[in-house]
């Protein structure tokens, strides 16, 4: 029962949608099933929140549910489905709930089609009100829900056919949204295209890629600047972000940055999280081609992102995986021992349970080794699973280098083997992430050997050739071939 679709699901519930989600069960208007799947969901809960209990079995269950019967697996069957039925529906009135203005546009919807004239009218302005406040959060479904919006007015108008000249006025402005919303989500494809190209998967251009180069996007956006200046500060931001990462100048970037953070709390909690992304995005990227600098520059954005909550989900109270593992390289990177032992401390419990235990022990060994206590570091690295291609490669890059430091040094040129053939045949890694690690593997070797048989002589050589590649940990090599030769 442990690993059942139920407990999966009852697993992503958050602590207030569990205590939510029993009131739900205990409504007759959603619950017909009667009162046996509301005693059954208060045995389940009580091992909420890991649900790994080994008294988490359907016969324990049945047994308090039904004391002194044989044991009956289809009721035991017939509960689960019924519950987990229940769960997805409340899920989908959460959803609802939440939905904002997608909910707003079906309930005028509604009072359009039982002809309820003046509560439609009151609705309807309402919503054109809030579309334009201050304090309305923008996402990328703007324009559309703009769109929707005059699309219901008009149906309304159509009913009343006298109403022609608010019919014009209502496809008027729809013509702008139209256009507005098809853009920014073309830029928004075509942005995670980019991103996907040249960072960590590999892929091809589309035929959204194709679009925009047949469009004069500059000739675009000059004219939608004067003939739409309300409007345009939303398709300026996606514009940026766009050429952000075509262009991948700094230029570029700063002047995206300095919109973004212009606007950013006219945004929703979404669409905020996804700018500061895109900006960790471009950093991550220019650091991986080789401009170290942008290092200090992503650590700035992770601790905003995380001063403005934007890393935890406000669901289930978890962060991404690979948001925390960036986090730490960044900082061990960028020399903020301190701040990333705090972070590790202050967050560990926010990694998904399946994750917390080995994730958090890397955490730990990379705090180990950049305080120089390399036996602590490397019985930290046995205990994690690393298995997951987010930290594969940096579990493995961390052991290379304790290896180093333990002057284990045949293990390190057999294991720096091995690492080699493993980024050669990983097809989820882009070129430029792949020749960064196997350039790493190869430097890595020719370096212990030429330590091992105190070929001192080539030292200059190897920092030259590593100097003007691409590749990862290039400052600790350099670093560790500059102490090899200030010592001969």
């Amino acid at each position: 029962m442990k690993n059942s679709k139920l407990i999966s699901l009852l697993k992503s519930f958050s602590e207030n949608e569990i205590k939510e989600f029993r009131k739900f069960i205990d409504s007759p208007f959603f619950n017909k099933e009667g009162k046996y799947v509301l005693r059954f969901y208060n045995e389940v809960r009580k091992y909420y929140p890991e649900f790994t209990n080994s008294n988490l079995e359907r016969k324990n269950i049945f047994e308090k549910l039904y004391p002194g019967k044989f044991y009956d697996d289809v009721i035991m069957r017939k509960l689960s489905s019924s519950l987990q039925r229940l769960a997805e529906e409340y899920l989908n009135y959460v959803y609802f709930r939440s939905s904002g203005y997608a909910k707003d546009l079906m309930n005028l919807r509604m009072l359009r089609e039982r002809r309820l004239v003046s509560q439609f009218e009151l609705k309807a302005e309402e919503l054109e009100t809030s579309f334009t406040e201050k304090k309305h959060q923008i996402d990328i479904d703007y324009f559309r829900n703009r769109f929707r919006l005059e699309i219901e007015k008009i149906n309304y108008y159509m009913d009343f056919n006298s109403l022609v000249k608010q019919q014009q006025n209502s496809l008027q402005k729809i013509q702008g949204y139209i256009v507005f919303d098809a853009l920014i989500n073309i830029l928004d494809i075509a942005y995670n295209i980019l991103v996907g190209l040249n960072t960590m998967y590999s892929g091809k251009a589309n035929v959204v890629l194709k679009i925009i180069d047949i469009l004069d996007l500059e000739k675009v956006s000059a004219m939608l600047k004067k003939e739409s200046p309300d409007l345009f500060p939303v398709f300026e931001l996606f514009y940026l972000r766009y050429l952000s990462m075509l262009k991948f100048d700094e230029e570029t970037y700063r002047k995206y940055k300095k919109t973004a953070f212009k606007n950013l709390d006219s945004y929703n909690r979404e669409n905020r999280f996804t700018i500061m992304v895109s900006l960790q995005n471009f950093c991550i990227t220019k650091f991986v081609k080789g401009e170290r600098k942008f290092a200090f520059e992503l650590h700035e954005i992770h601790k905003e992102m995380l001063n403005k909550g934007l890393l935890i989900n406000e669901t289930n109270g978890y962060m991404n995986m690979n948001s925390f593992r960036n986090i730490i390289l960044t900082a061990q990177f960028v020399g903020k021992h301190s701040w990333m032992e705090k972070f590790i401390r202050d967050h560990e419990i926010n990694i998904l349970p399946e994750q917390r235990e080995s994730l958090s022990a890397w955490a730990r060994a990379s705090v180990y080794y950049s305080d120089g206590k390399f036996n602590e570091a490397l019985k930290e690295l046995q205990s994690v699973k690393n298995d997951h291609f987010l930290t594969k490669h940096d579990i493995k890059l961390l052991l290379m280098k304790i290896f180093y430091e333990l002057k284990d040094y045949e293990t390190a040129i057999s294991f720096a083997d091995t690492y080699r053939k493993m980024v050669e045949n990983d097809k989820t890694y882009s070129d430029i992430h792949k020749n960064s690690h196997k350039n790493f593997a190869i430097f890595y070797s020719k370096f212990i050997k030429l330590v091992a048989n105190n070929n001192f002589s080539e030292f200059p050589f190897l920092k030259a050739e590593i100097v003007k590649s691409v590749c990862n940990s290039k400052e600790w090599l350099i670093e560790k071939i500059i102490m090899k030769i200030k010592k001969t």
